[in-house]
């Protein structure tokens, strides 16, 4: 037993001696962002005057040491075993057989340390060899030991390799969020077909790793269509479009999944205007696979509900308990009192619906109201799951009263019931024609609020904190510039989860057009628990001019991002939003 003590333990200090080798190189390769090749370059043409090659040579005299010795390790633990039964057997008093079958346990943990010693040996040796790029590095994907964001791939007999995720930029080891982006085509039309024009995508994450997405067909009489995205971890697959209802045609889509699971609910209008608001629930199958062009097998969609009239504008889901969800939308009244009202009573307005996954309809279990007033370009998103923020567009009938084109509120969720903040908050109020906008969690009780300022032709980002006893919405950073020219859409993706307070600091992506091209472009910045900002950086993410973009993060730290171009033709992209530690 001290033989193999001793033994694991020149092993433990062999990996250690070089560990401190590559630590500078690793280090500086993750602080400057370069790759690990590059840095032992640098490192030791600088101080040591060796090459990559030397490098490579000591790793790989490192891994036959590793591999001659494992058969000395078991052949010695083996002869012990069988000296310590042939001593159990001969052994005369339950003292002594207690003491040797002590010692058996403790050869056989020895021996497992010693075998787990030299596997890392191998396995480190690997690492070394295929970080600096030497060929045959690693044979198979049990002798390295990949980064974050990361798996290991056998591509070929006896050569494996680390390779980071889709949707992250890195050499394996280590995997970052992009700072370049992969484009893919959506839907490929069928032969002989016309080309797509689609419209209103919208995304939204179903579980870890998959995604659902809805849309709006020109092609085909503004029906509406459903697929289901499956990100493995290095592509994506699709399923065949489903048709949500040939009865109607549909605007503006929005889908959410149940946080019951299994299914989803999707909301639209059925004309451009003066449209019915429609609500289906959608029933899944999480264990089916999907395949790339194939119809879903297990997919049900329920008859039409109808839940308001006279709709124009687009409306928001977001998943409630169980199976609810909350829509909301404008509401445009014109019977009634509303009649003797110019343009009749139009408020902001949410419906809490019972949504069923197995084909039956939806059932409305109550209504309220927000907003007095003209109500346009609603966004929401969860910061806990019992409570989310709205951000709105209020309007006025009246020309000289005072406007509200950048508020939000406060809402909390007890049991499927909702409680509305008594004092929404308004940004700039003085300021007219605010059009697109988007909210997404930074941190608990904080949030982003970022929107197109059409007089100004400028996009601005502002933050926000609830106060928890108060339940009221205030500032905690003033509306910053972050993009100038028109841009028709504003989306924000936060790897923050919503109510996950374990997390110190979160990256969020704000998409939008930007400068005078009309070419897609972001601003990803990290943001503390306080809602400060660092490290902001502004990127392209599409060389096209966009007019739908819709993107949804998913359980895996990934997101993606959906959207069509001026012709309607449909993309998407994988993007990372999760740092290695």
């Amino acid at each position: 037993i001290q033989r193999n003590g001793r033994s694991v333990l020149q092993v433990t200090i062999s990996v250690s001696v070089i560990g401190r080798l590559i630590a500078p190189c690793t280090a500086a390769g993750d602080n400057a962002g370069r790759s690990v090749r590059g840095a032992v370059v640098a490192k030791h043409s600088q101080h040591i005057g060796a090459d990559v090659n030397y490098i490579a040579e000591m790793a790989g005299r490192f891994a036959q040491f590793a591999s001659s010795h494992e058969g000395a390790v078991d052949a010695s633990s083996a002869a012990e075993q069988a000296r310590l039964e042939e001593a159990l057997v001969s052994a005369v008093s339950a003292e002594d057989k207690a003491l040797i079958e002590s010692g058996v346990t403790s050869s056989e943990v020895s021996h497992l340390e010693g075998r787990d010693a030299l596997a890392s040996m191998l396995k480190l040796a690997a690492n070394i060899r295929h970080a600096i790029g030497a060929q045959g590095s690693a044979t198979s994907c049990r002798e390295l030991s990949c980064g974050e964001n990361a798996i290991c791939q056998q591509v070929q007999q006896g050569v494996a390799q680390c390779r980071c995720v889709a949707g992250y930029m890195g050499d394996g080891f280590v995997c970052n969020p992009p700072t370049s982006f992969v484009e893919y085509s959506l839907i490929h039309p069928s032969s002989g077909k016309d080309e797509l024009q689609l419209a209103d995508l919208h995304v939204t994450p179903l579980g870890n790793s998959r995604v659902a997405v809805v849309y709006r067909d020109m092609s085909r009489s503004n029906h509406g269509y459903l697929m289901v995205g499956d990100a493995q971890p290095l592509k994506m697959s699709w399923s065949a479009p489903m048709l949500i209802s040939s009865q109607s045609q549909v605007f503006n889509p929005k889908l959410v999944e149940l946080q019951g699971g299994g299914g989803l609910a999707i909301g639209y209008r059925d004309q451009n205007r003066d449209g019915f608001g429609i609500l289906h629930g959608v029933g899944l199958s999480p264990s089916e696979k999907v395949e790339d062009g194939k119809p879903l097998k297990h997919c049900v969609i329920s008859p039409p509900k109808t839940f308001a009239r006279h709709q124009a504008q687009s409306m928001v889901l977001l998943p409630l308990t169980g199976s609810h969800v909350v829509v909301l939308f404008a509401e445009h009244m014109t019977g009634g009192l509303a009649s003797h009202l110019l343009g009749g009573a139009m408020y902001g307005s949410a419906v809490v619906a019972n949504v069923r996954t197995d084909g039956s309809l939806p059932e409305m279990a109550g209504k309220h109201r927000f907003a007095t007033g003209p109500v346009a370009r609603l966004s929401a998103a969860m910061l806990s799951p019992a409570s989310f923020v709205v951000a709105y567009r209020r309007g006025e009938n009246d020309a000289s009263a005072p406007r509200a084109e950048a508020s939000c509120t406060f809402v909390q969720v007890r049991d499927n019931e909702l409680v509305f903040a008594t004092q929404p908050l308004s940004l700039e109020p003085d300021r007219t024609q605010i059009w697109a906008r988007s909210v997404a969690p930074i941190s608990v009780n904080t949030f982003a609020y970022t929107y197109h300022s059409g007089d100004e032709q400028v996009t601005k980002q502002a933050v926000l904190r609830v106060d928890p006893e108060t339940h009221q919405v205030s500032l905690v950073r003033e509306p910053q510039v972050i993009g100038r020219g028109f841009t028709p859409y504003v989306g924000s993706l936060s790897s923050a989860g919503a109510g996950d307070s374990k997390q110190a600091s979160s990256l969020l992506f704000t998409y939008f057009t930007g400068d005078s091209s009309g070419n897609a472009r972001a601003q990803s910045c990290r943001f503390g628990s306080e809602g400060e900002s660092v490290g902001c950086k502004d990127m392209p993410w599409s060389s096209r001019e966009l007019l739908s973009v819709s993107g949804a993060r998913m359980g895996d730290g990934r997101a993606v991002l959906v959207y069509t171009d001026v012709r309607g033709s449909p993309y998407y992209q994988l993007l990372g939003l999760a740092e290695p530690a």
